[in-house]
């Protein structure tokens, strides 16, 4: 067990203090560079992080990009945040394993993806990668010690 501190109220106040976020460019040319040459993981491939290094742009929210390779598909899988997929390039299905629905994917569409939805994405005849860019409450949910997943078979 650690021991607490205290310091002074005007100090808590002025770790409080609003101050206007200046806004942030990800360049597409960079950011497609830094896709084609990281690690294609079955959950992500490539996170936004502000300047500073943080990767929660928006308060309690994520952005991640994830490639799913021609050919390749990601494992089933649940959890307990929710997805806001934007396809930005190739095209795919995603099915929804514990309904047994399935969805193609193309550019442009846009998809949620409830929490503890199982799920998984497929690129099973494509010559390029599904490119997808997802938006999630990731961030919040692990600050609350929520942040559980299961994969399914």
């Amino acid at each position: 067990m650690q021991t607490g501190s205290q310091f002074p109220y005007p100090e808590f106040r002025k770790r409080h203090e609003r101050v206007q976020p200046a806004p942030v460019l990800w360049q597409w040319e960079t950011l497609a560079k830094e896709i084609e040459a990281a690690e294609h993981t079955p959950y992500g491939t490539l996170t936004l992080a502000a300047p500073d290094g943080r990767h929660e742009i928006v308060p309690g929210t994520s952005m991640t990009f994830q490639a799913v390779r021609p050919g390749e598909r990601t494992t089933p899988h649940s959890h307990s945040w929710w997805h806001l997929y934007f396809v930005r390039s190739g095209s795919g299905t995603v099915t929804f394993d514990d309904t047994g629905e399935s969805a193609g994917l193309s550019e442009g569409d846009i998809m949620l993806i409830p929490a503890w939805s199982v799920h998984h994405f497929e690129n099973p005849d494509g010559t390029t990668d599904l490119l997808l860019l997802n938006m999630s409450n990731l961030p919040q949910l692990a600050a609350l010690y929520n942040n559980f997943s299961e994969e399914h078979a």
